[in-house]
């Protein structure tokens, strides 16, 4: 008897920079699989950025199509000066759906010392390397994004000073990346929220998956509830949550301590996120750039109140 091969839907969305984590997680909440981000021209002066995502096509594919349509007719009519053309779509014929997966996936180097690796990987470690192994099935959220990895070069940069934070906050945690590092690189305590419970399960089962659950604490409590203040505090956002968080994440930062930002497009958000932050007390440290990206390394003098 011959096995029918599975048959799935790539649905492509390009859409600006400043929306694409918004349509990702729209797209992540229809598959299993997770979803893939690449850029494009598309007649922009800044790269727009393509999202896909693999849809079995079975009885829940319509639903799913109406959905992520609806989603975008949303952002179209809220955001006029944006017009997102129509999802591309193409039919996949795979007997092997895993090795699809796995094409696209490879050990990578994301910080100096660091390794993102699928679970389907074996890689040898280079003296002083540290590995962090994902689950497959988070492909959102796994290191290749250019703010995640701005947001990791500041993040080793803290951990390389003569006073490393111990305590942590991970305020957005997604899968964990971030706090995971944290972990690895010395923190004695971090802690990983989200207001999404997906979130809080991938950061769950990823840090539980490379043994570092005992110093990551994960769960949904908002931000306002937290009440210790940290030596660093972490947010890889888009740049108008950063805005609305900003007297919350300024508070948990203790004296003398660092808050790292990242998710933010270089140009008037960058300016603004600038001026928003050091209004509210802190001083601007560093502000690396990657493609159209940038991220802000601040610190709260030793004076400041928590």
């Amino acid at each position: 008897m011959t096995n029918t091969p599975r048959s799935w839907l790539k649905l492509t969305v390009q859409c600006p920079p400043e929306q694409a984590d918004n349509v990702a997680a729209m797209l992540a909440s229809c598959s299993a699989g997770g979803v893939e981000h690449g850029f494009t021209g598309f007649d922009h002066d800044s790269p727009w950025e393509e999202i896909s995502v693999y849809l079995e096509q079975d009885d829940s594919l319509n639903d799913c199509l109406q959905a992520i349509n609806d989603y975008l007719e949303y952002l179209r009519s809220h955001h006029q000066a944006v017009e997102i053309p129509p999802p591309r779509t193409e039919v996949i014929v795979d007997r092997d759906w895993n090795a699809t997966w796995k094409k696209e996936f490879t050990p990578l180097a994301v910080a100096p010392g660091l390794i993102i690796k699928p679970t389907w990987e074996t890689y040898e470690p280079a003296p002083g390397e540290q590995v962090i192994e994902m689950d497959p099935g988070q492909a959102f959220g796994t290191g290749h994004h250019a703010s995640t990895r701005l947001a990791l070069h500041l993040l080793n940069l803290l951990f390389s000073e003569a006073e490393p934070p111990a305590t942590v906050l991970d305020a957005g945690c997604g899968t964990g990346i971030l706090a995971m590092a944290a972990a690895l690189w010395g923190a004695e305590k971090v802690v990983a929220i989200d207001n999404d419970p997906l979130a809080v399960e991938a950061t769950r089962f990823n840090s539980e998956r490379n043994q570092l659950n005992s110093v990551i604490q994960t769960s949904q409590t908002p931000l306002p509830e937290l009440t210790s203040p940290f030596q660093a505090v972490l947010a890889n956002i888009t740049a108008d949550v950063l805005l609305d968080l900003a007297p919350e994440l300024v508070r948990l930062v203790a004296p003398g301590g660092h808050l790292i930002l990242a998710g933010v497009l270089t140009g008037q958000q960058e300016a603004e996120i600038v001026r928003h932050f050091q209004e509210l007390g802190l001083l601007l440290r560093q502000q690396p750039h990657q493609d159209e990206w940038v991220a802000f390394l601040f610190r709260k003098p030793h004076d400041a109140q928590s």
